[in-house]
């Protein structure tokens, strides 16, 4: 009994080195985007589209300008960007390292996950830069800073973590 504990031990501690070798690879491209200031602004200029019109079929007043979102709230003009980090990229980076890096899963499986988990992530950051702007609106522009930063990057942050926990425990690791 000693001794199968002991190979399972080692067998996990084999797969844990494996998953953080390949995750740590998988970061360097993450990081050269980063160094670099890699970005993709018809992406910024989509999300800005997109989230002017679920808020203007709200009745909201604004205006969207490239990747720059202009409301007109309490006889004011806010300048709301779209930024590069803005779009999420790297929390859909991030679910993708952590899928990909997952040894013993086929990659048929990996795939077919992605086709599911990147789009929820994409979602949840439109409902994340909607929901941001709404309190703004609503409760007055002093907040949007802290739903931003606080309550909404570190809820994707954990959004990302539970959906691929979720994954790799439904199946069976």
């Amino acid at each position: 009994m000693a001794l199968v504990r002991k190979l399972l031990k080692k067998t996990r501690l084999k797969f844990i080195l494996w998953f953080l070798l390949r995750f740590n690879l998988l970061s360097i491209p993450l990081y050269i985007a980063i160094y670099t200031g890699l970005s993709f602004l018809p992406l910024q200029i989509f999300l800005a589209q997109v989230t002017t019109e679920i808020l203007k079929a709200q009745d909201y007043n604004l205006v969207q300008s490239e990747q720059m979102i202009v409301v007109n709230a309490d006889n004011s003009f806010y300048t709301i960007e779209v930024s590069w980090d803005s779009t999420g990229w790297k929390s859909l980076y991030a679910l993708f390292a952590l899928v990909v890096a997952v040894p013993a899963i086929n990659m048929t499986d990996k795939l077919r996950f992605l086709s599911i988990g990147l789009p929820t992530i994409f979602i949840l950051n439109l409902i994340r830069i909607t929901t941001t702007i709404l309190v703004a609106l609503n409760l007055g522009f002093q907040y949007f800073d802290i739903v931003h930063t606080i309550l909404w990057r570190e809820g994707l942050i954990l959004a990302v973590v539970l959906l691929w926990y979720f994954w790799v425990r439904g199946k069976g690791l």
